[in-house]
């Protein structure tokens, strides 16, 4: 193996010096012999170039020289001719750097091609045929031969052009650009592509494009496929509606624009635009109405997919006539509706959503109809932060869902069973099947339209954890976890669970505490009388004026069909309280007791209140009792017991301004009293209550 190695180098040495001379040869022969008769052979280089390209072509001077080790050609009074004889182009001037492979390949090839000036008409016939300087470019009786030479060369650069393009087939003006400047470079099947170009001053200061695309015959551009970036200056969009096919109807617009598109296939699979744009009027969808927009800034980006689409937004700022403004906005959505592949999905993430403005947007952007809709219900505002939301079928009702998301400011309006809110803040994650809602707000709001008559209840403060869990039957379970709340009127905790089966009022178990409560707001904090019975909430809300409650428990659990629990088997209900400077009206007509300081009970169907002491018309009392046996009794009696000391005249008072008077037929009415005594306050009142 050492003995052949030598020689087999050896063997190689012979056609490499062979090569090496016929090489040298050809140099020199292309230097001294050919170069100097380049131009007494112009009509045999030009009858070349004809067979090239496959059309007439006629040169007025020819000049050789080399760049290096390659050999450039210039060439001046360039024509080329469309099959018809009709002039299609001239080049004032063309400088060609022949590649080398030109020799082996056995046709021209050029290194480079730089065109100065060249003036250069582009039409779109009525069918659809373009023609590029006369020349038929793609479809399958296009003279598509040239293009695919040009194609094929390593770089080919146009300097100061003007074009003009013409479009028969939308019935456009003449649309006219200057100072063009054209690069385009080639990698076999691989075409990068710049251009810049001043357009009318009407339709602003220049425009940009950038392109990498790959393909091979213009006759197969269909299938093309490539990124391109196009940059409008300070322009009216709308102006360009006469050339450019916008894939929305965009009817007027003003400012700058970025776009970046992906093809494949020769179609425009996704695009981004980066716009900052004033008194924009834009149709999104035929099916949607016009949308006005006062300026707009940030990133819209969107594609078509196999059976959707997906689309989006970043750092977007908007503002509309009468419409609350968008700022800083980011999301991405993507939706496929239903069809054979499966029931309708969508997808939906941000890092922030402005609710308030993209409620008043929903009718104008292409989200499915029942998300519209939804979004038309809640009314929502607010901000959701770091979102994301997936759902499968119908939203709201036949759709399953995974949402997680935090929140600021959060409302919405009641829905359904679900309680409205208004400024909330916390955290939610969620599906179809359960949830858990955190809170942690001030100043807020909650809508209880089926709890309370006065539903909107205002919180200084509301923290602590909701958990839900959708049941079998259609069944709800909820579990409040060490909820707070405070405002003007109360401060408290609560914590247990509710379990409603489909039908009935459901099933509660729930603790509460209150530290603090102002007793001159207890009919507002009365549920309804389809929940604690008509004649029961009419005589607390007209009882209780005033007075401030402390260490106030309440205990419930049990079916709330069989509330307020008479048989303890079935559940209980229990409210205690210790209550200081209450006043109490306790039946029309009698006089009020007031300053009472004691305890006040509900438990299961008896009120009783319990005071230490009081006073009635400025006499004081102790150990009064006031209490109503059973609520449910259908002939109720309300008991009131108590004692008094002090003057005689008066305990009279008491009773001429109170219906005694007139059971005793004005007996005590000439009456007068001096010194003091004590009263023995005991009385059984039949309906108490306002008839």
């Amino acid at each position: 193996m050492r003995n052949r190695f030598p020689k087999l180098l050896r063997a190689l040495e012979v056609p490499a010096w062979v090569a090496f001379f016929v090489l040298a040869i050809a140099f020199l022969a292309s230097r001294y012999w050919l170069l100097p008769k380049v131009e007494q052979n112009r009509e045999e280089i030009v009858a070349r170039i004809s067979r090239v390209i496959g059309l007439p072509v006629t040169i007025g001077a020819l000049k050789a020289d080399w760049q290096g080790l390659r050999l450039r050609l210039s060439v001046r009074d360039v024509r080329i001719y469309d099959a018809a004889g009709r002039e299609a182009l001239a080049l004032p001037s063309v400088v060609n750097v022949l590649a080398w492979r030109s020799l082996f390949l056995g046709d021209v090839r050029l290194h480079s091609a730089v065109i100065e000036g060249p003036k250069l008409a582009v039409r779109r016939a009525a069918n659809g045929d373009l023609y590029i300087a006369g020349i038929r470019i793609g479809g399958e009786k296009s003279d598509s031969k040239i293009t695919d030479w040009i194609l094929s060369q390593d770089r080919i650069e146009i300097r100061g052009a003007e074009i003009e393009w013409l479009d028969e087939l939308r019935r456009a003006p003449a649309l006219r650009l200057t100072e063009l400047n054209f690069r385009l470079e080639n990698r076999g099947d691989a075409h990068a592509i710049g251009l810049q170009a001043r357009p009318p001053a009407a339709l602003g200061p220049g425009v940009e494009v950038r392109a990498q695309l790959e393909g091979g015959s213009v006759r197969q551009i269909d299938r093309w496929s490539g990124r391109i970036y196009a940059e409008l200056g300070n322009t009216s969009l709308a102006g360009w509606r006469a050339w450019v096919e916008y894939p929305i109807n965009l009817r007027s617009g003003e400012g700058a624009l970025r776009v970046w598109a992906t093809l494949a296939s020769g179609k425009v699979a996704q695009a981004t635009a980066d716009v900052v744009l004033s008194n924009v009027s834009v149709q999104l969808a035929r099916t949607l109405p016009q949308l006005q927009i006062s300026s707009v800034r940030g990133r819209v980006y969107g594609r078509e997919t196999v059976q959707g689409y997906d689309f989006g937004v970043r750092n977007l700022s908007l503002q509309r006539p009468d419409a609350p403004a968008m700022n800083g906005t980011s999301f991405h959505a993507s939706w496929q509706p239903a069809g054979a592949t499966g029931p309708a999905h969508g997808a939906l993430n941000a890092n922030l959503i402005e609710l308030g403005p993209l409620a008043h947007l929903a009718e104008f952007l292409p989200f499915p109809a029942d998300l519209r809709a939804l979004l038309a219900e809640l009314e929502p505002q607010g901000n959701l932060l770091d979102t994301r939301l997936e759902w499968t079928g119908e939203l709201p009702e036949r759709a399953t869902y995974v949402a997680r998301t935090r929140f600021a400011g959060l409302s919405v309006r009641a829905w359904h069973s679900i309680p409205g809110i208004t400024n909330l803040s916390g955290s939610v994650d969620a599906n179809e099947k359960k949830g858990t809602l955190v809170l942690a707000s001030r100043r807020s709001e909650i809508d209880l339209p089926k709890v309370f008559p006065e539903p909107r209840i205002a919180l200084d403060a509301l923290g602590g954890e909701v958990q839900w869990e959708r049941t079998a039957g259609g069944g709800l379970a909820v579990r409040l976890a060490g909820l707070t709340y405070a405002n003007a009127d109360l401060a408290g905790t609560a914590s247990g669970s509710y379990a409603w089966q489909g039908e009935g009022p459901g099933v509660i178990d729930l603790s509460a505490q209150l530290s603090r409560a102002d007793g001159k707001a207890t009919a507002r904090y009365l549920p309804l009388t389809t929940v604690m019975g008509a004649r029961v909430r009419e005589w607390v809300a007209n009882a209780v004026l005033a007075g401030q409650a402390s260490d106030a428990r309440l205990r419930l659990k049990g079916d709330l069909r069989d509330f307020p629990f008479v048989d303890p088997a079935k559940g209980q209900f229990q409210v205690t309280a210790k209550v200081s400077d209450a006043v109490l009206d306790y039946a029309a007509g009698w006089p009020r007791i007031e300053e009472i300081e004691g305890s006040l009970l509900f438990d299961r169907d008896r009120i009783e209140i319990t005071g230490d002491s009081g006073s009635i018309l400025g006499v004081k009392i102790a150990n009064v009792r006031v209490s109503l046996p059973s609520t449910l009794d259908p002939s109720p009696h309300l008991l009131v017991d108590g004692s008094a000391e002090g003057p005689t005249a008066l305990f009279l008072d008491y009773v001429r301004e109170s219906p005694v008077l007139r059971m005793t037929h004005g007996f005590t009415e000439a009456m007068g009293a001096r010194g003091g005594g004590r009263l023995k306050l005991q009385l059984d009142l039949a309906r108490p209550w306002p008839r």
